[in-house]
C-alpha cells in the first residue's frame, strides 16, 4: 500500500499581525514555473487582511507534509513579497533546500 501524498504547504505570514495564509499543493513541482509561483503567493498575499503598505517582517514557508521539513524566507516588506522575479527566485530556491535535507537524510552517512 502506498502512503498517502501530503503535499507541500507554501504559506504567508505577517509577524506583526501572527496572520498566516497557507495552501497545499499536492504537485509542488508545478513551483517551478515562475508564473504559477507568482501567482500562489499573489493569491496568498491578497488573503491577508490587514497588510497595510507600512506592515514589515514578513515570512515565505515551504512545508513538506509528508515529513514535516520546513523552511522559511524573510522578507522586510510586502512589496517584496509581490515583486514576481523575487517571489519566483524565492519559492523555487525554498523548494530546493526542502528537497536537498530530503536526499541528505536519505545518503547521509557521517552529517558533520
Amino acid at each position: 500500500m502506498a502512503p498517502d501524498n501530503k503535499g507541500y504547504s507554501l504559506a504567508v505570514e505577517n509577524r506583526r499581525s501572527k496572520e498566516v495564509k497557507e495552501k497545499i499543493y499536492l504537485k509542488p513541482m508545478a513551483l517551478y514555473v515562475p508564473d504559477i509561483a507568482v501567482q500562489a503567493v499573489t493569491e496568498l498575499v491578497a488573503g491577508l487582511s490587514d497588510s497595510k503598505e507600512s506592515d514589515k517582517d514578513f515570512v515565505l514557508t515551504v512545508t513538506n507534509n509528508n515529513n514535516g521539513l520546513s523552511v522559511d524566507k524573510d522578507f522586510d516588506s510586502i512589496d517584496e513579497l509581490r515583486d514576481p522575479l523575487v517571489v519566483a527566485d524565492a519559492v523555487k530556491d525554498l523548494i530546493n533546500i526542502v528537497r536537498g535535507y530530503e536526499s541528505d537524510e536519505e545518503t547521509n552517512v557521517c552529517g558533520w
